[in-house]
C-alpha cells in the first residue's frame, strides 16, 4: 500500500487533519489534531519493524504523564486500572513503555483510530490529580 493510501486511509478514517511526514526509511510522524490537556500533541509514528508495521508513542504517552505525576503512581491504583483498561480494549501492546498497535490486514485507519483513542483514554489519568471544584 501506498503512503499516499496510507495518508487516505488515516483521513478517512480517523480526521481529514491528519497528514504523514517522512522521517526516513519506512518511517512517518503521524500529525493528528489530538492533543494532551496541555496543548501538546500526541506523539505517534508509523513504522515498519520487521516484516510488519507498527504505530507507536515512542514512550512519549507515559513521559508526558509523568510532568505532573510520579511515574511510581501510574502503575498503581485506580490509575493503572484507567491504563490497564484503555490498553486492553484497543488491543495496544506496552513494551516497557513505549505503546504500540500492530497494523494487520493493511487496516491502518482502524489502527490509528483505536490507538488514538487508547492513548487518550489513557491520558484520563491525569484528572484523577485535579482538585474538585
Amino acid at each position: 500500500m501506498s503512503i499516499e493510501t496510507i495518508e487516505k486511509d488515516f483521513m478517512d478514517k480517523v480526521s481529514g487533519k491528519i497528514k504523514l511526514s517522512a522521517e526516513g526509511k519506512e518511517r512517518f510522524r503521524v500529525l493528528t489534531p489530538f492533543q494532551f490537556e496541555d496543548g501538546d500533541q500526541l506523539v505517534i509514528v508509523l513504522k515498519r519493524v520487521g516484516d510488519r508495521w507498527i504505530l507507536s508513542d515512542e514512550a512519549h504517552t507515559y513521559m508526558h504523564l509523568t510532568y505532573e505525576i510520579d511515574e511510581k503512581r501510574l502503575h498503581k491504583g485506580t490509575r493503572q486500572k484507567i491504563i490497564l483498561n484503555a490498553l486492553s480494549m484497543f488491543d495496544v501492546e506496552d513494551h516497557n513503555g513505549e505503546l504500540i498497535v500492530d497494523v494487520s490486514d493493511g487496516r491502518y485507519g482502524d489502527a490509528l483510530y483505536d490507538f488514538v483513542q487508547a492513548l487518550l483514554k489513557i491520558t484520563d489519568v491525569s484528572y484523577l490529580s485535579k482538585e474538585q471544584v
